[in-house]
């Protein structure tokens, strides 16, 4: 299966979303930062990441309708 360029990007945009969150969760306390900011930081990045995985399917659809539609 042959993912379009665009459509990567949006899924590497969201993989990095999450690490990014799971980083802020694991590292966030031990550097000196409070908790609670950790934990509102973590979130908000990983509330991102469906949204950026959703724009890469919608990349995907449009880039497969494209041919479709010049017939």
């Amino acid at each position: 299966m042959n993912i379009p360029k665009q459509a990567k990007r949006w899924y590497l945009v969201m993989i990095f979303c999450v690490l990014l969150s799971f980083f802020a969760f694991a590292v966030g306390p031990n550097i000196g930062y409070p908790r609670e900011t950790i934990e509102h930081v973590g979130l908000m990045i990983a509330l991102w990441a469906p949204t950026l995985g959703i724009l890469g399917v919608r990349a995907e659809l449009v880039q497969r309708r494209e041919p479709d539609s010049m017939k």
